[in-house]
């Protein structure tokens, strides 16, 4: 599992125009320009290989039938409710390893490391009962509408991914950790190895042995199994930067968990109120048939390779900002904040310009159906014209306040907005005013628009810099 990477960054000379000039933009007391890309590269690869491993396997899913990806796009939101709240513990935690970090306090960044551990797997061990032993209902009551075979996939398929989040918990808390130092080259390390196994288990499963649904939950808890495990060991073993040990995880730090939470905390109640609203846009389409439901599945699969890089950026900005934040440094932390902004738009303006020209020949691989994939076309450029202006303000800028601490702030802003623009708005465009499934998608673009001037005023305000996270 030992490779190096080598990015283009390393072959710029010393002293050459090009390396003075990365070195004004990025470089610091704190990092060099060389550092910053040496992180960045593995996160942007890690992104963009967890997306082309989701468009491949939704892919593979829909070769089975528009049922089985229509059963997962109802799905989604529902498990994403509750798989957000041991996610943001995760985010929360990065920023707390991050600061410690940056303070240059090693063992209080192995007891924040343990603690997230601790965390994420519990909350995940309980909301994994709560979603197995109320999936029937849960689907049957929120979905009544649909089909009664695409309600039997999405039944099936609920519970399969809620067990699954057991593992990916144990995962998730690992690469808080390793994202928080700043080893972003580890994460990449398992990113390929669990999303390969997932993805060949996929192909034995759903194309070989034509498990559907069944297969795509099996191969998914086999490779979460495995990357738990591997991430557990990357934590624990001798050579880790970390070296985390039992006692990190087990015994209880109220300081470092209530720091943890109270990033955690509102971040989550944001996310599962954000998936609650993408789920009630599932509910108000649902009744305009499985081509509207299939289509905008498939638009969120094939976008989301477009803003991959973008949101490698917004796991770069928690980091090293969250470091200023720890060395006591505000004045590079606000530096480094719009930095990584310029960063997130030049690399979202580049995703664009290189991925655009394939996208027909990824969308060829969802094997859709002719008035399918039109109006998947059709969602996917309402998407990607306000994508330069507005993205990246709009999804990066949270990263850089949220990383100071300012959290309770970003995540009100981000549920107001979405609930009154994406949700509310975007049923009137699509069904009062006959936009269809188009609507949702514009009213995105709008919902971008406001937050990135919610967000700039707030960075420029600079209060986001008085709040106080860790003891």
């Amino acid at each position: 599992m030992h490779f190096e990477l080598r990015p283009m960054i390393v072959l710029i000379k010393p002293g050459t125009r090009v390396d003075r000039f990365f070195d004004i933009q990025f470089g610091s007391t704190l990092f060099t320009y060389r550092k910053i890309f040496s992180m960045l590269l593995p996160l942007v690869l890690d992104q963009l290989f967890i997306n082309l491993i989701m468009i491949l396997t939704t892919a593979m899913i829909s070769s089975s039938s528009e049922e089985s990806v229509t059963a997962v796009s109802l799905v989604s939101p529902l498990y994403m409710m509750i798989f957000a709240i041991f996610n943001a513990i995760s985010i929360g935690g990065t920023v707390i390893v991050a600061q410690y970090m940056g303070r240059g306090d090693q063992e209080k960044v192995r007891i924040a490391s343990g603690q997230v551990m601790l965390a994420t797997a519990t909350v995940a061990i309980l909301s994994c009962m709560i979603l197995v032993l109320f999936a029937g209902r849960l689907v049957n009551i929120m979905f009544a509408s649909a089909d009664p075979v695409v309600i039997e996939k999405a039944h099936g398929y609920l519970i399969g991914v809620a067990i699954s989040q057991i593992f990916l918990a144990v995962y998730l808390g690992a690469f808080a950790v390793f994202r928080g130092i700043g080893e972003a080259k580890i994460c990449l390390k398992l990113t390929i190895i669990i999303n390969l196994i997932h993805l060949f288990a996929s192909m034995l499963f759903i194309n070989v042995m034509h498990l559907d649904i069944f297969g795509t939950t099996l191969s998914l808890n086999i490779a979460r199994i495995i990357g738990g495990g591997v991430a557990v060991w990357l934590l624990m073993r001798k050579k880790s930067m970390v070296q985390v040990r039992l006692r990190h995880i087990f015994r209880i730090d109220r300081t470092v968990l209530k720091s943890v939470f109270n990033l955690g905390a509102p971040f989550a109640l944001e996310q599962m109120f954000f998936n609650g609203g993408s789920m009630l846009v599932q509910i108000y389409i649902v009744p305009l048939g499985t081509i509207s439901v299939a289509a905008n599945a498939l638009t969120n699969s094939a976008f989301s390779i477009l803003y991959a890089a973008g949101l490698a950026v917004g796991t770069l900005a928690t980091t090293v900002v969250g470091q200023c934040i720890g060395a006591g440094n505000k004045k590079l932390a606000r530096r480094y904040g719009m930095k990584m902004i310029y960063l997130s738009t030049v690399i979202t303006l580049l995703s664009i310009a290189i991925l655009l020209p394939f996208m027909p020949i990824i969308l060829k691989l969802y094997d859709a159906r002719e008035d399918t994939l039109s109006l998947l076309y059709k969602l996917l450029f309402t998407a990607i014209i306000p994508m330069p202006l507005f993205w990246s303000v709009s999804n990066v800028m949270p990263c850089v306040l949220r990383s100071a601490g300012d959290s309770t702030y970003t995540s009100v802003v981000s549920l107001i907005t979405m609930w009154l623009i994406r949700v509310g708005l975007g049923y009137i465009f699509t069904i009062p005013l006959g936009f269809g499934v188009q609507g949702v998608w514009i009213c995105m673009g709008i919902e971008w628009a406001v937050r990135t001037v919610i967000f700039y005023l707030r960075y420029r305000s600079e209060v986001w810099l008085t709040k106080k996270t860790i003891e």
